[in-house]
């Protein structure tokens, strides 16, 4: 079979100062883990930003962790079916750092295409200080499927399976997995399905919305169904570097079940914080604002002047 096995995937602020103190739920367990850190800058009740590739996926690693010890006590306030967004590095180059690498940072372009964006992102997963690092139960399955370019598929026990780059165009591998045909065990209600790096187009009720061909109506539909679904595939953790028109740089972070936060590029301002994922507006003014930058030429205000919200990102 040209697919992977049909049994696969297996089921598989605060005190900074190390204060002991109770931990009655998973809210409480995961904001203390990511924020009680030797990494956390002085006098704040935030941890700094990753400034690596790899110091990112051990934050997503802890995230996950949670997520896994939540799901398996039948906690219903932890998500199942999730996102995660890892930085890479950039492409062809031989570095760690976490830099901007244009408005679609994960989509930026590689000479190999999906191929070497899955080698730089499954290092990433199960290399050295990646996501599944530590855990001797962590399997790489290979492909989803050989048409399913650059999703590959991970097993953690019985409790955790994390998928790369879905997408568009490959919404039809992703939707078996949902739908249990490569193994049932993704649709048990103590087990993670984890989405790493996805692109599939927009987000809230407009996600799907260009899935498959204009005939394929009933890819569409199960399309738009599985990835509107109220409390699937929240973004659990994201690290991505940001620049406004007008070259300024931050960091913008989330970690669950903490908010939305944006950094000044050195990681020591904490310049907004949101429930929810800021837009690209309000990213680039938040940053002009605390650098004290002017808006670029050619920035409209009034949003009658302008064609996208991305206009105002570099």
């Amino acid at each position: 079979s040209s697919r992977a096995s049909r049994s696969a995937p297996t089921r598989a602020g605060s005190d900074l100062r190390g204060r002991p103190r109770r931990e009655t739920t998973t809210a409480t367990v995961a904001t203390r883990a990511l924020t009680d850190d030797s990494a956390t800058t002085t006098n704040s009740p935030w941890k700094a930003p990753p400034s690596t590739c790899t110091a990112a996926a051990a934050e997503a690693r802890q995230v996950l962790r949670l997520l896994r010890e939540g799901a398996a006590r039948a906690d219903a306030s932890v998500p199942r079916r999730v996102r995660v967004e890892l930085p890479l590095p950039p492409a062809d180059m031989d570095t760690d750092a976490m830099v901007y690498l244009g408005l679609h940072g994960q989509a930026a372009d590689w000479s190999g295409g999906m191929q070497q964006r899955l080698r730089v992102t499954k290092a990433l997963i199960d290399g050295e200080g990646g996501l599944l690092d530590g855990y001797a139960d962590a399997k790489y399955l290979g492909l989803l499927d050989r048409d399913a370019d650059g999703m590959g598929v991970w097993t953690l026990g019985e409790d955790l399976t994390i998928v790369t780059h879905p997408s568009d165009t490959t919404m039809r591998y992703f939707l078996d997995l949902c739908r249990g045909e490569y193994g049932n065990r993704v649709r048990d209600d103590s087990h993670v399905l984890c989405a790493v790096n996805a692109f599939w187009s927009g987000d809230g009720a407009s996600a799907g919305d260009r899935v498959g061909q204009p005939w394929e109506l009933g890819l569409k539909r199960e399309a738009k169904e599985v990835l509107t679904r109220d409390g699937d595939w929240d973004v659990v953790y994201c690290a991505r570097r940001i620049r406004s028109a007008a070259g300024v740089e931050g960091t913008l972070r989330r970690a669950w079940p903490g908010p939305w936060r944006l950094f000044d590029a050195e990681g020591v301002t904490l310049v907004m914080e949101r429930a929810s994922q800021p837009s690209n507006r309000e990213m680039a003014e938040a940053l002009n604002e605390n650098a004290g930058a002017g808006e670029a030429a050619g920035f409209n205000r009034a949003s009658v002047d302008t064609s996208r919200d991305d206009d105002v990102i570099s």
